[in-house]
């Protein structure tokens, strides 16, 4: 009897999570996989409840051996979680890289604002054994990468814990769980200062009326007790959150915007309770009441914002089909999709939703991709075309071949990119953190100096002046300009087929001086045709070259790979190796051959002649010490590709076209599109170099590629965008990528980036100007409590709203 079966039987008779005998008599039972398990102690139970919460039950399943009884002071925060230092569990939620170091991902309860993330990564990376960490603020997702002979996994918990914030193992399912928990609590309690709001402003109103018109201390001390009692469940239950983020960010010495928002609160309810209780004196309950509400409105509306499109493309992938058709056997069965595999021949019915990336093997359709594209028109496809997952096939039935796996599919491609967390802030993004930073201990400065200056002038004004200019000069505003338009930047941006792989860029891009670009796959179509053959040896004929040429690029994914598909024959080549930005290299019965540039092929053939002089692309085949043929291909150029030079020469950007083509066909399509500046034959390093020296020069540089050789001078970039059919190192070093290939995309980039930011400076310069305006008259005395609290929370209303426009410029933008 195997580990496995031992614990199967003992669980009936023993503790489920330990082994130990149940006490006569006790019930710590719980509900596992479906099914009641006994439990010994409180602490077994504990431990196993939290295991079964996090979804983790598949644990109980894998283990070869009962865990130990967990210690007496389970409730200490530490031992709490000590079970995730177990490695079957902390293997489902966390792995271990080439480095030696533990790479987890943790979901956090809690987590409201940017001031949160600041905290949360400022505490762990101060641990010793913390390499990163980098919390997602939209996914509410902590990714940590530290060192498991430095700390342990129970060490991570126990310190986000100790933040008082709630966390548990990563799992898609939880987290959305976790938003709609948030979103329901979140709108409870704007329901309730809602409601409270209206309550205290018809005793507001009846009061002000009655210190006009005459009221009789009776009434107006009941009023003022009802409005008391509405506004203390108000602030215990709605405004709570405010003052637990002020002081828990004040433990660790930082200053957030909750903290001038939790006082302001605090004092006018304090000083209003004060007023009641006494029968003199002013109430404002409902300025309290009025500023809770609106500024929970305002981040309400922000939040889901944020939540919106993460929560859409999380359900995407839940909208695919479960089972799919494959041919397995001369038959068609019935396959979980996650089993399908590259290669794989699918079948489509007219009407399924396509569950994985797959070329058309047989049949004609058309697909709607309005999910990715937002065109409502269906895209005719045919045999060679390919399909995409979670599109649907409308028309007739296709036969497919699967291209991958899900996790190499444009869906699994824009999920990624909404949920990447890049470490570094945009530079405004920063600029406005330490901006807020300071600005709150500025409002504190000159609150108190008011406050002190009117006790010399009206001691009876001084404390309400002091609390109007608090107030008024809450820097929410400040703090919601920069995110929430970038968020929206980025929503339209996914909408319109751009993965977008990083906000920094999204700066950048407006400030754009010199825009590089590939050649082949960018410019040009990439859909190569051979159209010449000039052989060069009495050994060889037409036939042969091609099935050599054709054994060799099918070791490549270079767009010139696509002019050998067709050739009927392949010959025997082996130990075939692709050397960047020169050309492919194998062995023929023993003999080296390369297929690639004249630089290349000299290498083995010194005294080669040049190409022929008719205007293709011309690539060599030849082997140890023999010229065996030049290749001619040609190339169609990309329509959009004249359209968008001339829109970023318009906008004073340089343009300059780096190929590796030696060719006299890639200086004549420079001059053809009029770049300012064309250099060809040039290595990566040549590339790398150029982007090195426009930066030196204080340059910001864009840099337009898709292939293989082009990863290292996108990543080098200030922008970098890579387009479609490009590599796969290519789109993961890319800070944009187009899904459909159209260059005009790049033209929407510009135009989103320009307009992105001329709201982020329209959101700061109001943000700014109204705190400028604004505190000088609360100052003088000018602005009662309840004003400034209807300013302040416009102020941020105004800001969320300006933001929301960039969403719904697509339709300008396409025209």
């Amino acid at each position: 009897m195997n580990s496995a079966e031992t614990l199967s039987t003992v669980q009936n008779l023993a503790c489920f999570h330990c082994g130990d005998d149940v006490p006569a008599g006790s019930n710590f039972a719980i509900e596992i996989g479906g099914e009641s398990r006994p439990m010994c102690c409180p602490g077994c139970s504990a431990v196993a409840s939290m295991i079964s919460q996090s979804g983790l039950e598949r644990f109980y399943e894998q283990r070869t051996a009962f865990n130990d009884r967990p210690a007496a002071d389970f409730e200490s925060q530490q031992q709490s979680f000590a079970i995730y230092d177990d490695p079957v569990l902390a293997a489902q939620f966390s792995h271990t890289d080439g480095t030696g170091l533990s790479n987890a991902r943790l979901l956090l309860g809690g987590v409201s604002c940017a001031a949160c993330t600041w905290l949360i990564e400022t505490t762990l990376q101060r641990m010793k054994g913390v390499h990163q960490a980098t919390l997602n603020l939209g996914q509410s997702r902590l990714d940590i990468c530290f060192d498991p002979k430095q700390l342990s996994m129970s060490d991570i918990f126990a310190r986000v814990a100790s933040l008082g914030y709630r966390v548990q193992p990563w799992q898609s399912s939880l987290q959305q769980d976790q938003a709609k928990q948030e979103y329901r609590e979140d709108l409870r309690r704007l329901a309730v200062a809602g409601i409270g709001m209206m309550q205290v402003g018809m005793f507001a109103i009846a009061l002000h009326a009655g210190d006009i018109q005459g009221i009789s201390a009776e009434y107006q001390g009941l009023m003022r007790l009802f409005s008391l009692l509405v506004t203390t469940f108000v602030v215990v239950y709605s405004a709570r959150g405010f003052f637990e983020s002020a002081w828990r960010h004040l433990k660790f010495g930082a200053l957030v915007m909750d903290l001038p928002v939790a006082l302001a609160i605090g004092l006018a309810y304090g000083a209003s309770a004060y007023a009641s209780l006494l029968g003199k004196g002013e109430v404002y309950f409902d300025s309290v009441v009025m500023f809770t509400f609106l500024l929970l409105l305002a981040r309400f509306l922000e939040k889901r914002l944020r939540y919106h499109d993460a929560l859409a493309w999380q359900d995407a992938e839940q909208t695919l089909p479960d089972v799919a058709q494959v041919w397995i056997d001369d038959a068609w069965e019935r396959v979980p999709r996650r089993q399908v595999k590259a290669g794989d021949r699918l079948l489509l019915r007219a009407g399924d939703i396509i569950p994985i990336d797959a070329k058309i093997r047989r049949g004609n359709s058309a697909v709607r991709e309005d999910s990715f594209s937002g065109e409502a028109l269906p895209r005719t496809v045919n045999t060679g075309d390919t399909v995409y997952a979670g599109t649907i096939n409308i028309d007739d039935s296709l036969e497919v071949c699967a291209t991958g796996s899900y996790a190499d599919t444009r869906l699994a491609a824009l999920q990624k990119s909404i949920d990447a967390a890049r470490h570094d802030k945009p530079a405004v993004a920063k600029l406005a953190d330490r901006i807020a930073t300071g600005f709150i201990a500025g409002i504190l400065l000159i609150a108190s100096v008011t406050a002190l200056i009117w006790w010399q002038i009206d001691p009876s004004r001084a404390f309400w002046i002091a609390l109007s200019v608090l107030v008024i000069s809450c820097p929410c505003a400040l703090s919601l300009a920069t995110p929430a338009s970038l968020a929206n930047a980025a929503s339209l941006l996914r909408r319109q087929g751009v993965i977008v792989n990083g906000e920094n860029a999204l700066e950048a891009l407006s400030t754009l001086d010199v825009a590089l670009f590939d050649k082949t796959g960018t410019l040009t179509s990439g859909d190569f045709s051979l159209l010449s053959v000039a052989v060069l040896s009495d050994k060889y004929d037409e036939r042969s070259v091609r099935a050599m040429a054709t054994a060799l690029q099918r070791h490549s994914n270079h767009p010139l790979a696509s002019a050998f598909t067709s050739s009927s024959e392949i010959a025997d080549v082996r130990d075939v190796r692709y050397i960047v930005g020169e050309g492919l290299e194998g062995f023929v019965d023993n003999r080296r051959i390369r297929l690639g540039s004249l630089r290349f092929c000299q290498e083995i053939v010194p005294n080669l002649t040049p190409p022929p002089q008719e205007p293709l692309y011309w690539i060599s085949l030849c082997r140890d010490g023999e010229a065996l043929a030049w290749l001619g291909l040609t190339d169609e150029v990309n329509k959009e590709a004249t359209p968008v030079l001339e829109g970023l020469r318009q906008r004073g950007i340089a343009t300059e076209l780096l190929s590796g083509d030696a060719s006299p066909r890639a200086t004549q399509l420079g001059k053809a599109l009029e770049f300012d500046r064309v250099a060809t034959g040039l290595s990566p390093q040549d590339k790398l170099h150029r982007v090195a020296s426009l930066q030196d020069s204080g340059a910001t540089v864009l840099m337009v590629g898709d292939g293989l050789n082009d990863a290292p001078v996108l990543k080098r970039a200030d922008v970098s965008i890579a387009v479609a059919g490009a590599t796969d190192l290519a789109k993961a070093q890319a800070d944009f990528v187009i899904m459909s290939g159209n260059l005009e995309k790049i033209t929407l980039l510009l135009t989103v980036a320009d307009q992105t930011r001329r709201v982020i400076i329209q959101n700061f310069s109001w943000a700014l100007g109204y705190n400028a305006l604004g505190i000088p008259l609360a100052a003088l005395g000018w602005v009662p409590p309840w004003a400034a609290a209807i300013g302040m929370s416009l102020s941020s209303l105004l800001v969320v709203g300006n933001s929301m426009r960039l969403r719904r410029c697509a339709p300008t933008l396409e025209s």
